[in-house]
C-alpha cells in the first residue's frame, strides 16, 4: 500500500488552514484549531484518521533500524556536548581539586536527570512541531512567552560571552596570546559557521557534533591520571553537606547540567529536523547517548583533577585554571606517579602541603617554589602534548556551545515574532534571521573584549539569570508535557514518573536558586 508517512493534519495559522503535522488530542481535536466544529470535522476528519492509520501501520511494521538511528542521531548529542562547555569543565576541575572524588556520584546521578529533562522536549517537538517559546505563547499567552524569551536571549548572549572568555583564558595561559586576538579569531570563525548554514541545518549539526566530540579526549586523559578505582568508588559514599562551599559546588554542577537554553534548543532542533513520531525511539536513544557522553566528560575531569591536583577545600590553590589543568595532564603523559616523586605519597598534598603561615609574602614564595617543582614532574614533550590535547578538547566544547547558543536564541525570537523559523536558507531568503544571529554574536563578542568578564560581576550576572529562568522554564516544560491540551494520552507525563520529575525539577531549581544567592552574597 503506497502511503505518505506521517500525513500532516491541518491547523489554523492566522485564520488560514495550513499543513503542520501535529498529533490530534484524545478528543480528536488538533492544538491550534480549538474546538472542532462539524464543518471542520467534516473537512479534516479523513485527513486526521488517515494520519493515525498510517502512523499506527508504519509503527507496527517498522522493526528497529540502525540505519534509521544513524539518520536521526544529532540533536540530542549536539546539545549535550554543548552542555560541557569551558566554564563547566572548570567547575568539574574545581570539584576534583577541592573534594577529590566525592562529587563523582553527582555526575552519575545527573545522567538520567539530564536525559529526562531533554526527553520531554523531544515529546513536545514530535507531537506539536513547535518550539518552546511558541508553545508557551500558545498555551499561556504572549506575556509569559515574552518573559521567557527575553531571559532566554539574555542568557544566550551571556553564555556566548562566557565561551569567548573561556577560549581567551585558555589561549592566554597556553600560548600567551592576548585574549582580544583570540576572541576576534573565534568571532570570525563563528560568523563563517553562520553562513555555512545556508547549506542546511544538517550540515551545521554534523559540524557541531564533530567539533564538540573533541572534548571526548578527556575520557582518555582520565585513564592516564592513575586514579585508584577503589578510591573513586569510595568517593561515591562521601559527602560534605555540612560545608557551604560543598553545597555551592554541588549547585554549580547541577546548574551546569540543566540549562534552559539546552531545553529550548533540542525542542526546536527536533522540529527543524522534522523528526516524526515513529522515530521517537531513535531520538530518545540520541538523547541518552548525549547525556552519557556529556556527564562522562564531566566525570572524567573530576576524577583526573581529584587524582592529580587534589588540594582540599581550604587551600587557595584549589581554584584551577587551564594552565594548571595542562600541567596536571603533562604529568600524566610523563607517567610520573606520587610514589616515584616521594615514597608513600598518594596525592600532591603529601608532597606540597599547605604552608602553615600567616605571612602572605612567605606563603607566596613557598607556592612559587611548588610551581617550579611541579615543572620537574614532566618533560617538555609531555607538556606540549598535554597543551595541544587540552586546547583541542576545550575549544571543541566551547565552539559547539557557541553554535547552539547562537542558533537557539534566534529560533526563540522567530517564534515570538511569528517569523519563519527555518534559519538555514540562503541569506537573501532569511536576511532578518541572519542579522539576528550576527547581532547576538556581536553583542557577546563586545562583552568579551570591552569588559572584564573574568570578574565576579559576570559570574553573579550569569548565576542570577540562570536562577531566575530555570524555574519558569522547568515549570512550563513539566506543565506542557502533562497537559491534555498539548499532548495525547500516550505521550503525556502520567503517574509516578510525572510526580517524580516534579520533585526532581523542584530540587534542581532550588539548587540553582541557592547557587544564585551564594554567588551574590560571596562572589569569588
Amino acid at each position: 500500500m503506497a502511503c505518505h508517512v506521517e500525513t500532516t493534519p491541518l491547523i489554523s495559522n492566522g485564520g488560514k488552514i495550513t499543513k503542520e503535522g501535529r498529533v490530534p488530542l484524545d478528543d480528536g481535536t488538533i492544538p491550534g484549531l480549538g474546538k472542532i466544529t462539524p464543518t471542520k470535522k467534516e473537512y479534516l476528519g479523513d485527513i486526521i484518521e488517515a494520519g493515525r492509520d498510517v502512523e499506527e501501520d508504519q509503527s507496527t511494521r517498522n522493526a528497529w533500524s540502525y540505519k534509521r538511528l544513524f539518520h536521526i542521531l544529532g540533536p540530542g548529542i549536539m546539545v549535550c556536548l554543548a552542555d560541557t562547555d569551558g566554564p563547566c569543565l572548570l567547575t568539574a576541575a574545581q570539584s576534583g581539586a577541592q573534594y577529590r572524588y566525592s562529587l563523582v556520584a553527582c555526575q552519575v546521578v545527573l545522567i538520567p536527570i539530564l536525559y529526562a529533562a531533554q526527553e520531554l522536549t523531544v515529546r513536545l517537538a514530535v507531537c506539536t512541531k513547535q518550539g518552546t517559546t511558541a508553545l508557551i505563547k500558545e498555551q499561556y499567552g504572549r506575556a509569559w512567552a515574552w518573559f521567557a524569551c527575553t531571559l532566554h536571549v539574555l542568557m544566550c548572549w551571556i553564555g556566548q560571552a562566557s565561551e569567548f572568555g573561556a577560549i581567551g583564558q585558555l589561549f592566554e595561559e597556553a600560548f600567551h596570546i592576548n585574549r582580544k586576538v583570540t576572541n576576534t579569531v573565534q568571532f570570525l570563525f563563528l560568523c563563517s559557521i553562520i553562513f555555512i548554514g545556508r547549506h542546511g541545518y544538517r550540515l551545521t549539526e554534523l559540524i557541531g557534533v564533530t567539533i564538540g566530540s573533541l572534548q571526548l579526549v578527556f575520557l582518555l586523559l582520565m585513564c592516564l591520571s592513575q586514579a585508584s578505582p577503589k578510591e573513586v568508588l569510595e568517593g561515591f559514599t562521601e559527602t560534605h553537606f555540612e560545608e557551604t562551599n560543598y553545597e555551592v559546588l554541588l549547585a554549580g554542577n547541577i546548574g551546569a547540567v540543566i540549562m534552559p537554553w539546552m531545553l529550548y534548543y533540542q525542542q526546536s532542533a527536533v522540529c527543524e529536523r522534522q523528526i516524526q513520531r515513529k522515530d521517537l525511539q531513535y531520538e530518545r536513544v540520541d538523547t541518552w547517548i548525549g547525556a552519557l557522553l556529556a556527564q562522562s566528560v564531566m566525570l572524567s575531569m573530576v576524577v583526573a583533577m581529584g587524582s592529580l591536583r587534589f588540594y582540599g577545600a581550604n587551600d587557595p590553590r584549589n581554584v584551577l585554571k587551564f594552565g594548571d589543568i595542562i600541567g596536571a595532564y603533562a604529568q600524566a603523559f610523563s607517567g610520573t606517579t606520587w610514589e616515584s616523586i616521594q615514597p608513600g605519597a598518594t596525592s600532591i598534598l603529601d608532597i606540597q602541603p599547605l604552608p602553615i603561615t600567616d605571612n602572605e609574602h612567605q606563603q607566596a614564595e613557598i607556592f612559587a617554589e611548588y610551581s617550579a617543582q611541579i615543572e620537574t614532574w614532566y618533560s617538555p614533550q609531555a607538556y606540549q602534548a598535554a597543551k595541544w590535547v587540552v586546547v583541542l578538547g576545550v575549544c571543541g566544547a566551547c565552539t559547539v556551545a557557541s553554535m547552539v547558543l547562537t542558533i537557539t536564541s534566534v529560533w526563540s525570537v522567530t517564534e515570538i515574532l511569528n517569523l519563519e523559523r527555518d534559519l538555514f536558507k540562503p541569506f537573501h531568503e532569511r536576511q532578518l534571521q541572519y542579522c539576528l544571529q550576527l547581532g547576538g554574536l556581536i553583542i557577546a563578542y563586545a562583552l568579551s573584549v570591552l569588559t572584564d568578564i573574568s570578574g565576579p560581576w559576570f559570574a553573579v550576572l550569569t548565576q542570577t539569570i540562570n536562577g531566575i529562568l530555570i524555574l519558569p522554564v522547568a515549570t512550563f516544560l513539566w506543565l506542557l508535557s502533562s497537559s491534555p491540551k498539548v499532548l495525547p494520552k500516550e505521550y503525556r507525563l502520567a503517574g509516578l514518573y510525572k510526580w517524580t520529575l516534579a520533585v526532581v525539577f523542584a530540587i534542581i531549581c532550588a539548587y540553582c536558586f541557592y547557587g544564585m544567592v551564594q554567588e551574590i552574597i560571596n562572589p569569588l
